[in-house]
């Protein structure tokens, strides 16, 4: 089981930078990727981009939530009612859940709608 954690934290740290964010080929770096100070529901974004949303999902959530966010390490999300749950989602995308961190500063509440978007669509 240690050896398990040991894995995860190991590909974790694959996929952030010395800075903490998360970071996939393209990206212009850790400046884009800036801190939201916001938690209020109604300052999010009301809409992603699902194209965008499936290519950040390649890049950084594969890794656990499988392929096509069938499940592996992390739990499957497609189909998954949490998607669909406002508060639920940004609750566990802030806070982290399990040995998923958390993702509050990491990525950009966009990207976390652009996310949410492609995995709405499969439902």
């Amino acid at each position: 089981m240690q050896l398990f954690i040991a894995l995860v934290a190991f590909l974790a740290g694959l996929f952030t930078n010395w800075n903490g964010f998360l970071v996939r080929a393209g990206d212009v770096g850790p400046s884009e990727l800036t801190k939201n100070s916001s938690s209020d529901i109604s300052s999010r974004p009301s809409s992603g981009d699902s194209a965008r949303g499936e290519e950040l999902y390649g890049a950084s959530c594969i890794v656990c939530h499988g392929p096509q966010a069938s499940g592996g390490i992390g739990p499957r999300l497609a189909g998954n009612p949490i998607i669909s749950n406002d508060q639920a989602f940004w609750k566990i995308v802030y806070e982290g859940r399990h040995v998923m961190p958390p993702l509050k500063g990491a990525v950009t509440e966009q990207q976390m709608a652009d996310i949410r978007a492609w995995l709405r669509m499969l439902q």
